[in-house]
């Protein structure tokens, strides 16, 4: 469906020549791609539906293994490593006494038993999002809309939608039905951002955008055209919404042979709500001074809308894939400029701009499961989201470092701990938009050997974490899990770990690929969480479910 087996050689020269070098001489990346975007009005959702039948479009498709931009420098690290032999310096590994958030609901999503759902394509790669009075999931190829009590909500008597169906009116989104999808809402304007990019040639960034908050009425659609979009494929692509902006990151694969950059993109968020057709974009391709050392980037998603962070460059973090082992996350600031976007900069390019953190080996590639199969655990990058807030506070303004606002970011990946696959999670703080962020708390967790990874998490209003994950090992047949830990708990633990759903079955000839990311979103009421994972009921190439949970900790009332 969205990709090719490739094998990447790392050092390689720009294919392309596409980008101004001297523009990233002093690790500032200028003169953008500028684009325009092709503007449509879409009628609602439920209208748009009414002759339409959600298609498998692909039959039974076996998604080619994930794009990794440095996949010869992983195998050469797998290969020299002793991964039994390596500790971690804030592993957790024994379950503490913490307070972890209790699942209130959870229910089937899209995936086998939903409706009648057919199964045409694997892995999953489910993501999920919550608005004022509904629950808007995004699977692959189709979504459903539910209400807060987990009810599905038809659309014309349809429990799901071909994702596309959002961008009919649109030249080139419209025609095709890609995958990589992301469902967001606007904390700030109370709307719906449904991305999709367009993964074959030419190649666009598609947003609709609702122009209330009922996922079923009508939107504003646009798509813009990406970084060389006749020949850089954007994988992997992630949205983050922050005011001045819906910022996206993707790794550029030049006609799907080598890796070419980091591409991030910037689109007027304004103007998108405003249904402007003139809303315009830019996108940089960052190689990194030729080094190739950027890439998987998360921008920054805002969780909280009573702080927004205005004025504010919002920051990027990612690239942890360099080395064996490392003692830094990597963050890069995005100042777009919607008014004269051509004046926008993406800066701290080739890792100059650091984070220390206790040092981590990522996770070996493959994590078992039941049968002797194994699944990707994506430990070459950060897992989605990067939740942002700001803290509460005396003193209006987040720049005066006499106040004590502060910024909260949150992010995890999987790393290696005494032979295990664990999730190593981190809070890092900030207290003006010009200072490096610096941790405030950061663990490994590892309660025992099973594996974890495939993370999110997101913290509410009190400062209580919820985290969820995949867990697999060659005896637990892969499922989503999830713990957290409240605000007055032991810095750098979880609590104990809950199953939000028992697996019957493992996943088998799907080339190792897994779900691609679980999701943690967070309510505008401050408080509740929502969750979606993948999982198998019976073992099988083609017959994964889905599950949506929502998470709550006692202490938190909206």
């Amino acid at each position: 469906m969205r990709r090719t087996s490739i094998l990447l050689l790392a050092g390689y020269l720009c294919l392309t020549c596409a980008i101004d070098l001297a523009a990233q001489s002093d690790n500032v990346l200028r003169n953008p791609q500028v684009s325009n975007a092709s503007f449509a009005i879409s009628p609602p959702l439920r209208e748009l539906v009414a002759n339409q039948t959600p298609q498998v479009r692909f039959g039974y498709h076996r998604a080619a293994p994930v794009l990794h931009p440095k996949a010869a420098l992983l195998q050469r690290f797998a290969k020299d490593r002793n991964y039994a032999a390596i500790k971690d310096s804030v592993a957790q590994t024994s379950a503490k006494t913490a307070t972890i958030p209790v699942d209130q609901l959870d229910w089937l999503g899209l995936g086998v038993g939903f409706f009648g759902y057919t199964v045409g394509d694997a892995p999953s790669s489910s993501n999920v999002a919550i608005g004022d009075n509904q629950i808007v999931q995004w699977v692959n190829l189709q979504f459903a809309v539910f209400d807060l009590n987990g009810n599905s909500i038809p659309l014309n008597g349809q429990p799901y939608v071909d994702g596309n169906v959002l961008f009919q009116g649109l030249p080139h989104c419209g025609l095709t039905n890609s995958g990589d999808m992301i469902a967001q809402w606007d904390k700030i304007a109370h709307r719906w951002v449904m991305y999709q990019p367009r993964l074959s040639p030419p190649y666009y960034d598609c947003f609709a955008i609702s122009q209330t908050p009922d996922a079923t009425g009508a939107y504003y659609t646009y798509e813009f055209p990406t970084w060389n979009s006749a020949n850089d494929y954007p994988d992997y692509p992630k949205v983050g919404v922050w005011p001045n902006g819906y910022y996206v990151s993707h790794n550029a694969f030049f006609q799907l042979q080598t890796y070419d950059g980091a591409m991030p993109c910037a689109y007027d968020r304004v103007k998108m709500l405003a249904g402007d057709p003139k809303a315009k974009g830019v996108c940089f391709l960052d190689n990194s001074n030729g080094t190739y050392f950027d890439d998987s980037m998360l921008p920054a998603d805002l969780d909280d809308a009573g702080a927004s962070p205005v004025g504010i460059n919002p920051v990027f973090m990612g690239s942890i894939d360099n080395f064996a082992s490392d003692s830094n996350i990597y963050y890069y600031h995005f100042h777009f400029d919607p008014v004269t976007p051509a004046n926008s900069t993406f800066d701290c390019i080739n890792g100059t701009c650091a984070i220390a953190v206790a040092s981590y080996t990522p996770a070996a590639s493959e994590a078992p499961e039941p049968g002797g199969n194994v699944i990707d655990t994506l430990s070459d990058r950060l897992m989605y989201r990067l939740a942002y807030r700001i803290l509460p506070g005396p003193g209006a303004a987040i720049r005066s470092v006499k106040g004590n606002r502060k910024q909260v970011w949150l992010v995890s990946h999987a790393v290696t701990s005494n032979g295990t696959t664990a999730v190593r999670w981190y809070e890092f703080r900030a207290l003006t938009w010009d200072t490096t962020p610096t941790v405030t708390q950061q663990g490994t967790y590892q309660p025992d050997a099973t594996n974890r990874f495939m993370s999110s998490l997101a913290r509410d209003k009190f400062g209580n974490i919820a985290m969820s994950y995949t867990v697999s090992s060659s005896t637990v047949n892969p499922t989503i899990a999830f713990t957290g830990r409240a605000i007055g708990d032991q810095a750098g633990t979880m609590g104990p770990e809950t199953i939000l759903v028992p697996a019957s079955g493992s996943q088998t000839d799907t080339m190792n690929s897994w779900g691609a990311y679980n999701g943690m979103a967070f309510s505008n009421d401050g408080c509740t969480f929502v969750t979606s994972g993948q999982y198998y009921t019976s073992t099988a190439s083609f017959n994964w479910s889905t599950r949506i949970g929502k998470l709550k900790f006692g202490n938190c009332n909206p």
